[in-house]
């Protein structure tokens, strides 16, 4: 996975991902290196004035199709070591591309007088080894066309910013590389990213991606339940009051007849506090209420379960 921790790479991509595509567009430059080798042309490679070190570049360049490869396994896998190896390949790929445009530069110097020198004269009768295809054709270009000024102008700049580029991507390898070697395997957690405030629990990424909670309605649920409950209850009472009233029956007949709870056939005597509470039993009144001692002296059948007088009502 892409760890923001660990910065970016070209001020988008995150570092990870951006040092696997350096590694890849390194590998595409390999392979241009070696098709430079093969044809000789020095429209493939950067360098070229300079005959003794024409190769150099190119050389070190194709080894990139190897160290590229271990350089994007080290990215895939985290792997610090694999990383090193390939960082130090574009050090190298670097000091020579450096090595060579020095030499060219050298070179380039001599571009005005090229045509009336020395060497020019014997390598063109000669050659550098005594082969003609030794012969300096692009400077000789150069110096024909009468641009040498130009020329150097242009080299120069080409070098900046392709040297520039290369050397801005080692950095962040090498950057990636102090990452992993410096990195914790198991991350140490302050408490910060725990509390609400932080992004690792539910409802600090809900605050830092700007949403409300999903469970609002299960937070309610109690309060749900009861509007359910309440429902459900005023059905049942009127459906229940529906059908005594239908059968000529009241609240106050129930109560006396004792439709509402069974009777209690046996007396139990009362102890306690319980002694003391009012009992109601039946009469003419819908409640009469005697005490508990006297309701059982008269044989009261429910003197035996005295009852609070909220739930007698």
């Amino acid at each position: 996975a892409f760890n923001p921790e660990m910065g970016t790479c070209c001020m988008l991509l995150p570092l990870k991902l951006g040092v696997g595509l350096i590694s890849m567009f390194v590998f595409a430059q390999s392979l241009l290196a070696m098709l430079a080798l093969m044809t000789g042309d020095i429209r493939f490679q950067g360098n070229g004035y300079n005959r003794t070190l024409y190769k150099l570049p190119s050389i070190v360049s194709a080894m990139g199709i190897m160290f590229a490869f271990v350089g994007l396994l080290g990215v895939y896998d985290d792997k610090p070591n694999w990383v090193r190896v390939f960082n130090r390949f574009q050090i190298a790929k670097l000091g020579a591309a450096a090595i060579a445009m020095v030499a060219d530069m050298w070179t380039l110097q001599k571009c005005d007088s090229w045509l009336e020198s020395a060497e020019h004269l014997r390598t063109t009768e000669f050659g550098v080894n005594g082969l003609e295809q030794d012969q300096n054709k692009a400077l000789d270009t150069l110096a024909e066309l009468h641009v040498c000024p130009w020329a150097r102008w242009a080299y120069g700049i080409g070098f900046a910013v392709d040297f520039g580029i290369c050397a801005y991507f080692a950095y962040k390898c090498l950057l990636y590389e102090y990452m992993l070697y410096s990195r914790v395997p198991f991350p140490i957690d302050f408490g910060f990213e725990g509390c609400s405030g932080g992004r690792s629990d539910a409802e600090g990424r809900w605050k830092f991606y700007g949403v409300k909670d999903p469970r609002a309605d299960e937070l309610h649920r109690d309060r749900l339940m009861a509007e359910a409950f309440a429902k459900s209850y005023g059905s049942t009472t009127e459906a229940s009051r529906g059908s005594r009233g239908g059968a000529g029956g009241g609240d106050d007949d129930d109560r006396r007849d004792g439709v509402v709870g069974a009777p209690i056939s046996q007396p139990m005597p009362a102890c306690g506090l319980a002694s003391g509470l009012p009992t109601p039993v039946p009469g003419n009144s819908p409640v009469a209420w005697r005490s508990a001692p006297a309701a059982a002296a008269q044989g009261n059948t429910l003197a035996a379960a005295p009852l609070h007088p909220y739930y007698s009502q």
